[in-house]
């Protein structure tokens, strides 16, 4: 009875294991599943790409009609109340704005500073300019002026007699707002008319080539030696460039009718002339006819009869 109910035990169980399906399925190597992983991480990667630009897409046509333009700082637009006018010369708030005109109603955006700052630079009469704003209604002028050297008196049939200013890089203009005496110290300028030259559009000379070579000249004498400048009436030069012994400038004087110096080595030509009026025979003399310095190291000096 035993062995037979033991036999009948290990029969069902090898019966089960015959009936129990196996699986086909391994477990899955390192490998295997490194790829699986790398798989799925590029199928949220490209899920997350095509939903950001989606977002792109729909926001910036939706929005960018909606940009109102750059910020504005300046604040609402006024009428211009101030204009300051700085010069280092002669002219002024007045001369600009007959120049210019009335102002108006012009707020500061409606003018083009750079356009008013080249209509300026036209003056003959001015060298440098700078235009500004300075908001709310301020608007800056800045100028420099050219400085006058010699006087040119002009007479035409007509316009008559008219005197001209030359500056030191020979531009000739007629000055404004300069007072007589401002102008009385300079001296005159005594020119062949040939050096003339009309501008294209005939309103005014063009430059005068030679006075860059004169003008040390007098920009030595008026500021070491003033006694001499003071008393220099008239200036007149020729070919002041050139190196050969032809070429002077010649001053008239009060005191020395004639002076001739060479367009070269001023301050030391200077020098010879003020140690050669200390001379007492020079320095007590009212008749000098003339000196010439315009020779190296030698000077020729005449005096007249007392």
């Amino acid at each position: 009875m035993t062995n037979k109910t033991k036999r009948k035990s290990n029969s069902s169980v090898g019966t089960w294991h015959k009936l129990a399906p196996k699986s086909s399925r391994r477990p899955a190597s390192m490998p295997a599943l490194k790829k699986r992983l790398i798989g799925i991480s590029k199928f949220f990667a490209l899920v997350i790409i095509l939903g950001v630009v989606g977002l792109g897409v729909w926001f910036f046509p939706t929005n960018q009609n909606n940009y109102s333009g750059p910020i504005d700082l300046t604040g609402p637009a006024v009428p211009v109340s101030k204009l300051v006018f700085i010069s280092d010369g002669v002219l002024h708030r007045n001369w600009f704005q007959n120049w210019f005109g009335p102002l108006r109603d012009r707020t500061l955006m409606d003018f083009d500073i750079v356009d008013l700052q080249n209509e300026l630079i036209k003056e003959p009469q001015i060298a440098f300019v700078r235009v500004s704003r300075i908001f709310p209604a301020t608007l800056k002028i800045e100028i420099q002026e050219k400085k006058p050297i010699l006087r040119l008196c002009l007479r035409s049939k007509n316009k008559g007699e008219k005197t001209w200013l030359v500056s030191k890089d020979g531009n000739m203009y007629e000055g404004a707002c300069y007072g007589k005496s401002s102008l009385s110290h300079l001296p005159y300028l005594n020119l062949e008319p040939a050096l003339l030259k009309y501008k294209s559009n005939k309103e005014g000379y063009e430059k005068l080539e030679g006075i860059p070579a004169v003008a040390p000249l007098l920009e030595i004498a008026r500021k070491e030696h003033p006694g001499f400048y003071q008393d220099w009436q008239v200036l007149s030069y020729h070919r002041p460039y050139d190196d050969d012994p032809g070429a002077y400038v010649k001053i008239n004087s009060k005191k020395i009718k004639e002076l001739r110096f060479s367009p070269s080595d001023y301050e030391n030509q200077l020098r010879r002339l003020k140690f050669l009026l200390s001379d007492p025979k020079f320095k007590n003399s009212s008749n000098v006819q003339s000196i010439d310095l315009s020779h190296d190291r030698s000077v020729f000096a005449k005096l007249g009869q007392s």
